[in-house]
């Protein structure tokens, strides 16, 4: 045997690293949660929607309208006023992902201008990652009343429901300052 066949990698070795190569990761993308997630990430940069990353933990009613769009420049805001149970004025966007999930928009509500909550409309797919994921941000929830999951942190509360079957309509996260939690909490023992 000759010093070059010796050392010569087999054809048919070849071609399976090389299909090995291909197939892997397509296989990944298409049929594991993750790989299906950050597909659908890259498709919703390429159609321009904005991304939006937001620690949970450190949010408070100290923000107002104008930090928040300077935080947030890229996001095209509907603003309105209308006193709601959160608030006088809401602004609404459509978003592609929150914090790495696939959402479809954000609304803010301030009053005084002052942020007092935020409810994020995701995908009902990414309802188990989110969950994750904010297990993983502010600790383990705990079960609250109706179905609902709550995180509470220093300046507020997180609020989702517990399994995505559970919610009528579209599935939202909540976030609620310390203070509009505490009056809604009052309103709602009254």
């Amino acid at each position: 045997m000759t010093e070059k066949k010796r050392f010569q990698i087999p054809r048919a070795y070849k071609t399976l690293l090389a299909l090995a190569v291909v197939i892997g990761p397509i296989t990944w993308l298409t049929f594991t949660e993750d790989g299906q997630r950050r597909t659908d990430l890259m498709l919703l940069g390429f159609m321009d929607e904005p991304f939006v990353e937001m620690r949970l933990d450190t949010l408070a009613s100290a923000a107002t309208e104008d930090q928040v769009r300077e935080f947030l420049p890229k996001v095209q805001w509907q603003c309105r006023n209308a006193r709601s149970a959160f608030g006088e004025r809401s602004c609404t966007a459509a978003i592609g992902a929150f914090n790495d999930v696939p959402a479809r928009y954000l609304v803010l509500y301030y009053d005084a201008n002052a942020l007092q909550a935020m409810k994020v409309v995701y995908r009902e797919g990414y309802h188990r990652f989110l969950l994750t994921q904010l297990n993983e941000m502010l600790g383990k929830g705990e079960d609250g009343a109706g179905g609902v999951t709550q995180w509470k942190t220093e300046r507020g509360l997180v609020l989702m429901p517990r399994e995505a079957g559970e919610s009528e309509g579209e599935l939202s996260l909540m976030w609620l300052s310390a203070e509009r939690a505490l009056r809604l909490g009052e309103s709602g023992r009254s």
